[in-house]
């Protein structure tokens, strides 16, 4: 193994990449880079996607095209995904990979979770052992290690959450430096997402964004570089009905998912995501010594596999097998 080269999935090596990181007191803000990379052209007749198979994205929108999200709502969810996976057209970010049409493609074609989701009150909210269970009348208490009984729990569907969660963090945005999120500098930008990462770690009992104690920090200068309880507070009265924290969790994720889901969604396009962790996508099959020792097969899209039945017509070249006596094609 070279020293430029590391290792990955089924042994195959892909070049070692630098992270970007912004100061962040809890671990909710991951920052990476892409390793570019092209995606070979399929010809037609060899698409799985012809004829279409269910679930696939709408066929009738562009690779740059929205349905969901308004122009203003474009600007600062690419914004925010710009953030979260950096990159530029050299190093390839979220932003290149196409993971806000993903994310706006997924929004159009669903309007509810994917798993069973409890959307109205009162809802659960926990406590650990030894302590007072909570007294709000809004909810129901329940020990921390019981909570998974009550499953995924949601006021806001997720297009309400994206809906409300951007005009949100453009109102934070205008309230702290008198711009909209997408017109802020990259430092500026970073700093409201730490804000809204706090607020989603002080609701998972993790205490402010700057490890301060919520007693006795008052907004004083404590000399941390996280957020104060005031602007944790301040970002959950401006977001209203969206919990702020929520709303960075969920498009954290879903950059995410743009990031390294197949191609044929929308994302993780010229394959820049599978190519970054050496994941080699969807192939047909591994040899025995694949298996054992590892692929150098390149990553490739549902798209891009060859026909599973070579022989049948259209399927574009002929069968690798010779016929044999008593099996019949149909």
């Amino acid at each position: 193994m070279t020293q430029d080269r590391e290792r990955t999935f089924l042994g195959a090596t892909i070049p070692r990449r630098s992270l970007f990181a912004v100061p962040l007191a809890v671990g909710g803000l991951a920052l990476a880079g892409c390793t570019p990379t092209s995606e070979r052209e399929i010809p037609e007749e060899q698409s799985v996607l012809a004829p279409d198979r269910e679930p696939t994205p709408p066929s009738d929108l562009g690779p740059e095209a929205y349905a969901f999200f308004t122009e203003e709502e474009v600007r600062s969810l690419e914004a925010m995904v710009a953030r979260i996976i950096p990159g530029d057209d050299d190093d390839p970010g979220a932003l290149q990979a196409g993971v806000p049409v993903y994310i706006d493609r997924k929004l159009d074609m669903f309007e509810a979770f994917a798993e069973p989701t409890y959307r109205h009150g009162p809802f659960a909210q926990g406590y650990e052992d030894g302590e007072e269970p909570p007294a709000d009348p809004e909810s129901v208490p329940v020990p921390e290690d019981q909570l998974y009984r009550y499953g995924y729990q949601a006021e806001l569907g997720p297009q309400e959450l994206y809906r409300l969660g951007l005009a949100g963090i453009d109102r934070l945005a205008q309230t702290r430096s008198g711009s909209m999120f997408a017109d802020l500098d990259a430092g500026q930008q970073d700093e409201l997402l730490i804000v809204l990462d706090g607020v989603q770690q002080r609701s998972e009992g993790g205490g402010s964004g700057s490890g301060a104690d919520p007693e006795t920090d008052a907004g004083e200068d404590t000399g941390s570089s996280g957020p104060s309880e005031d602007e944790l507070d301040q970002a959950e009265d401006l977001f209203g009905e969206a919990d702020p924290g929520s709303f960075f969790n969920t498009v954290r994720i879903d950059t995410i998912e743009g990031m390294f889901s197949d191609p044929a969604y929308g994302g993780n396009r010229n394959l820049v995501g599978w190519t970054l962790i050496g994941w080699p996508g969807a192939q047909r099959s591994y040899s025995p010594q694949e298996m054992m020792h590892g692929t150098d097969k390149q990553p490739t899209s549902m798209e891009g596999l060859t026909p599973m039945n070579p022989d049948r017509p259209g399927a574009g070249r002929d069968a690798l097998e010779q016929p044999r006596e008593g099996v019949h094609s149909h």
